[in-house]
């Protein structure tokens, strides 16, 4: 089940537009780029295809991470890697990195 989560308006914003590639394929343009959108009702980040097609929900987990990467860091200027999790419908997020 997806867990509900508030968020403040200010850190919804801060990740609102944010560049991100998913691994699968969008079913209706067939594209890997998406952005973080708004919120709908009790869910507060969607994720959208390029398209404009609805893909699903960010994870309590990954809203967190990304917002504190942002309040770090800034926010990036490449798109980031997100991979989904096969049991949830929520998206967990991943370094392209890898250490040795």
């Amino acid at each position: 089940m997806t867990e509900y989560f508030e968020t403040g308006i200010k850190k919804d914003r801060a990740l609102l537009g944010l560049s991100i590639t998913l691994p699968e394929q969008c079913p209706a343009c067939h594209g890997h780029d998406a952005v973080i959108g708004a919120s709908h009702g009790p869910y507060k980040i969607s994720i959208m295809c390029a398209c404009g097609r609805h893909l699903g929900w960010l994870s309590v987990e990954s809203f967190n991470f990304l917002t504190e990467i942002v309040r770090c860091f800034g926010r990036p200027t490449e798109p980031i890697c997100v991979r989904r999790k096969a049991a949830k419908d929520d998206a967990d997020v991943s370094s392209s990195t890898t250490k040795a």
